[in-house]
């Protein structure tokens, strides 16, 4: 590991727990993190978050904010607009593309209007009032057969997979499905649902770490499967080079489209004919042991703890 002397110099805040679905997984993160801090030496304070009323506090006596706080208030441009404001550097992307991230539906327009393969889909604004407006974001000519036999239900902003639910023929239903994810959410994607095996690409600094293919035992990759099973399975992902190269610019392409820095990931799924279709970007992922970012980072030899220095760097780099 690379001297750290400069970062024992520093004080550091690190930013966990929150108000959102995803807290519980945010504790585990922040702990993580907290512990790889203190066994490498470095001044550190813990900040708890249980609502926004924690965020009245100052932190302009801290050098540098981690922040492993997930979901709403920590990935979606909250936390990041109250320090940008107070000109606190911190770990990850900025508010702006924060906030265009944590909505599904505006990164995939986005990625749309720029050429980026994703999977059709249909928006549904204010889905529980008189002013609900929905829109097509298909291939053809508004064709979407695409959508009518199989599709996945998504709230528009929402993480660890909350809310989601696949339609196929006799399996579910639409109207249950966006009752369930207009829970989290006003607005809900409806996105076709594509055959495949789920691919996710961590991305840190300028560099896309090496492809993660996931095979969950459940239906797809939901809360249950990323958190509390021990049957899914993390394989790095076995493609040829070519394709883990196409993979890789895709990922960074998506990732930069955002306007996104310092460190990330972004999911995809490859479907029965080999290609490569974007599903969402996170701008905080998890840190537990079982999160996927780590997974890659070791697979790119770099320990936990070399990895959150590598984010502490790349967060003091992004700021000067």
């Amino acid at each position: 590991m690379d001297n750290l002397s400069d970062l024992r110099q520093l004080r550091i805040a690190v930013l966990h727990g929150g108000w959102s679905s995803e807290r519980e997984v945010s504790l585990v993160s922040g702990k993580a993190v907290i512990s790889s801090l203190l066994k490498m030496g470095l001044k550190i304070q813990s900040f708890k978050i249980n609502s926004k009323e924690d965020f009245k506090q100052s932190f302009k006596e801290f050098d540098l904010v981690f922040n492993a706080l997930h979901g709403k208030g920590g990935e979606d441009g909250y936390i990041q607009s109250i320090l940008e404001k107070d000109k606190i550097v911190f770990t990850g992307s900025k508010s702006s593309p924060c906030k265009i991230s944590f909505n599904k539906i505006e990164t995939k327009k986005i990625w749309r209007e720029i050429g980026l393969p994703t999977p059709d889909f249909v928006e549904i604004l204010n889905v529980k009032t008189p002013e609900m407006e929905l829109n097509h974001f298909v291939t053809g000519d508004e064709d979407i057969t695409s959508l009518d036999s199989s599709f996945v239900v998504k709230p528009a902003r929402e993480g660890s997979s909350f809310g989601i639910s696949i339609v196929k023929p006799g399996i579910g239903n639409l109207e249950d499905s966006m009752k369930i994810a207009s829970k989290f959410d006003k607005d809900v994607l409806i996105e076709a649902f594509v055959e495949g095996e789920e691919i996710t690409v961590s991305i840190l600094g300028s560099r896309p770490l090496r492809p993660i293919t996931i095979k969950p035992f459940n239906q797809f990759y939901d809360y249950e499967a990323k958190y509390l099973s021990n049957k899914t399975s993390y394989l790095p992902s076995k493609l040829s080079e070519k394709k883990i190269s196409e993979l890789e610019e895709l990922a960074f392409d998506a990732y930069n489209a955002l306007g996104c820095q310092g460190w990330g990931r972004v999911d995809f799924i490859q479907d029965i004919d080999g290609n490569f279709q974007l599903l969402e970007v996170n701008t905080v992922p998890g840190l537990t042991k079982t999160s996927l970012v780590p997974k890659a980072a070791e697979l790119n030899g770099l320990d936990f703890d070399s990895l959150i220095v590598e984010i502490l760097r790349l967060a003091i780099k992004d700021c000067y």
